[in-house]
């Protein structure tokens, strides 16, 4: 992910999550990626159709942010993204990956299962715009 892409990442991020992020927390990727390797992907072609972000220490890796443009959405951007993630994660090291997601997510639950993430607790309340639960969720690399 560059600064040319913000813009876009910022329409998709905004129309895929009830509470977007905003231009702040891409930042701290964008620095990230300056500073220490891969941290935020794109898919573009030739426009960014959807993007990933994720933070790393020691062996273990979080994704924190996957979201594809509406209307690429069940074309593969997801898994594209989820490739080059996995490739970055296994190439540095990484053992396991974690992440969130709503329960109420079932699209985004069934794409976590068909790469194999598994529930591993629940955070019960956890998202402040309606109070659902988040489900961890983890998966060995």
């Amino acid at each position: 992910m560059t600064r040319a892409d913000l813009p876009a990442v910022l329409d998709i991020e905004a129309a895929a999550n009830p509470v977007p992020w905003g231009a702040p927390e891409f930042e701290v990727y964008l620095e990230a990626d300056a500073a220490s390797g891969p941290r935020a992907w794109v898919w573009a072609d030739p426009v960014v159709q959807g993007f990933l972000c994720a933070s790393s220490a020691a062996d273990e890796a979080e994704l924190q942010s996957i979201a594809v443009e509406e209307s690429h959405r069940g074309t593969g951007v997801g898994s594209e993204l989820m490739r080059a993630f996995l490739a970055w994660a296994a190439a540095s090291g990484v053992r396991t990956i974690h992440l969130e997601v709503r329960e109420g997510n079932a699209r985004a639950r069934a794409f976590y299962a068909r790469w194999g993430f598994a529930e591993t607790g629940k955070r019960p309340r956890y998202y402040r715009d309606n109070g659902e639960t988040a489900l961890l969720l983890s998966l060995s690399v």
